[in-house]
């Protein structure tokens, strides 16, 4: 594996691990909004529509977002350093959100996990 493909791999590992602890989700009509920490909104179609995000000194990041039943899944590729996929769905009781995260890195190499929010009080 080359330099830059572990570094593109690194990326991809930082999309699946370092998580906002807090975030605000607003839907719309087509689109739904996510506003991590920074404050810096992210605007995700929910009809497969790819955004493309320039990463300086890195791999450019394809995000696409679509429903899938009550689920809300956003795909997040890197160029040439692996896919992190995030299933958005409530609790059953609507109390929670769980985010089920995948992982799939080169090489066939891929993992999933969940993280759970609860509302802010």
């Amino acid at each position: 594996m080359s330099d830059e493909q572990r570094a593109r791999m690194r990326q991809t590992m930082e999309l699946a691990f370092h998580a906002p602890s807090a975030f605000t989700l607003q839907q719309a009509d087509s689109a739904v909004t996510l506003t991590g920490e920074d404050g810096q909104p992210l605007v995700l179609y929910a009809d497969g529509r790819k955004l493309v995000q320039k990463v300086d000194g890195g791999g450019d990041l394809e995000i696409k977002a679509h429903w899938q039943g009550n689920d809300f899944v956003v795909e997040r590729r890197v160029k040439g350093g692996g896919k992190v996929t995030e299933d958005y769905l409530r609790s059953q009781d609507g109390k929670q959100l769980f985010v089920i995260v995948g992982f799939e890195g080169s090489g066939g190499r891929s993992i999933q996990f969940r993280r759970v929010y609860d509302p802010a009080s």
